[in-house]
């Protein structure tokens, strides 16, 4: 069960949501004047309307799962403000179209414009991993959605402090990952590593480096927790795939 508690302004509320459902934030023009903002819940998921023009739709999405909740930022690059913050102060700014993880809970999530300050503080309680299991199962879940986020998180977990994972590698790592045969390098650049960029707003010339390209956006942004990215290596080691090899 996930539980957020929201403001913006004046307005506030609490809602809590099953596994599956979600919590959004999005624009509704066709409100009324006097009316600028609207909460309603609509087949099992929260939404927040709001009736201004510069808030996308939607702006924030989180999806409650049966591990982390997953933080979507669909608000586009218009000077918008948008930083997930933990209790324990560690801030994170997602770029437009990426999705976070939410690792600790109590975590806040915050869209800010020079008139608008919307928060939701996000509340869970993440399952127990089972002793003895030999692979922690924590945090790896949501990767399993989307190429784009897994080659990603892959690329950053087995890159070093100082360089990046090399093509063959990272190849590898993301075909034992899913239990294919691995793509060709082309197919590989086309169909994973292009949309993975395209995905964060990276545009990559044909003579660029998507790797590098890649790890250093998601650094730079801290797009995966340290923990997430320890979770990654665990299952790479865990499908077979040797990070001191």
């Amino acid at each position: 069960m996930l539980h957020i508690a929201w403001s913006a302004g004046e307005h506030s509320g609490r809602v809590s949501l099953d596994a599956g459902s979600t919590f959004i934030l999005a624009r509704r023009m066709n409100l009324p004047e006097q009316l600028p903002l609207v909460a309603e819940e609509i087949d099992g998921s929260a939404y927040v309307f709001v009736r201004l023009p510069y808030v996308s739709d939607p702006a924030l999405v989180i999806t409650a799962t049966a591990s982390q909740p997953v933080v979507h930022r669909g608000q586009r690059d218009n000077g918008a403000v948008v930083e997930i913050t933990t209790p324990t102060g560690a801030a994170t700014t997602p770029a437009p179209g990426q999705k976070v993880s939410l690792t600790d809970t109590g975590s806040r999530v915050e869209l800010r414009f020079p008139d608008l300050t919307f928060t939701a503080v996000v509340e869970f309680t993440a399952p127990a991993v089972p002793d003895g299991s030999g692979t922690v199962q924590l945090g790896v879940d949501s990767l399993q959605h989307d190429d784009a986020w897994l080659v990603a998180a892959i690329a950053v977990a087995l890159s070093p402090e100082n360089g990046v994972v090399g093509h063959g590698d990272l190849k590898q790592a993301f075909a034992r990952w899913r239990g294919v045969e691995e793509h060709s390098d082309g197919a590989f650049d086309r169909n994973i590593l292009r949309p993975a960029l395209s995905a964060r707003g990276i545009e990559a010339g044909p003579r660029m480096n998507k790797i590098v390209l890649l790890v250093e956006r998601c650094r730079r942004t801290a797009e995966f927790p340290a923990r997430l990215l320890d979770d990654v290596r665990t299952r790479l080691r865990a499908v077979g795939f040797l990070l001191d090899t």
